[in-house]
């Protein structure tokens, strides 16, 4: 009989935690032509904090890894009479291909901005950096940058396409870029 590895349980214990807490919770899911992402993003009732886990895979000669736990605070703004969402904050990111394995504490947020002319198109673009200090393992920084273009099909599923950089430094040797490329994307709002 298998048993439940230490990050599996703290894992599912805290699917279970979020489950009861959250007001709202969004599953994304991301694919393109040999990379696939997903993620989970929860806000809290009582607070304006928005916390999320993200996975990254992509298949080439050795398979990529990326997967980060991120916390922001969010907030409600206008820019140019369009109703906006920004968010600041922090991802704690874990890198592994191959004999590399390396890590980051990155710091920024993400914009999105809703258009009321065209209801249920939005646009989004995310930025995270981790200088040398916040890198750690095999990495010397860290960053990622994505910008996509949502449409809300239904009340409780969004369409997307964006693009999407994901860079690391790496200690003694060239930076690494594992993703740079186009993708389409789902959301689903429960």
């Amino acid at each position: 009989m298998k048993y439940l590895k230490p990050a599996h349980l703290m894992l599912s214990l805290s699917i279970i935690f979020v489950s009861t807490t959250a007001s709202a919770i969004d599953a994304s899911f991301r694919i393109s032509n040999d990379t696939v992402g997903a993620g989970i993003e929860t806000n809290f009732d009582s607070s304006d904090l928005n916390t999320g886990f993200e996975f990254f895979y992509r298949d080439k000669q050795e398979a990529i890894n990326v997967s980060n736990i991120n916390v922001h605070t969010m907030g409600q703004t206008v820019i140019g009479n369009l109703p906006t969402t920004v968010m600041l904050g922090f991802e704690a990111t874990h890198m592994k291909e191959g004999e590399f394995k390396g890590s980051a504490l990155a710091l920024g947020g993400k914009l999105r901005v809703n258009v009321p002319s065209a209801p249920g198109l939005s646009f989004e673009t995310r930025l995270h950096y981790a200088p040398d200090i916040v890198a750690y393992g095999d990495s010397d920084r860290f960053s990622r940058a994505r910008v996509q273009a949502s449409y809300r099909v239904i009340r409780s599923a969004d369409i997307s396409a964006g693009y999407q950089y994901l860079n690391t430094g790496i200690k003694d040797s060239d930076d690494r870029t594992f993703e740079s490329g186009f993708y389409l994307g789902l959301k689903l709002v429960f």
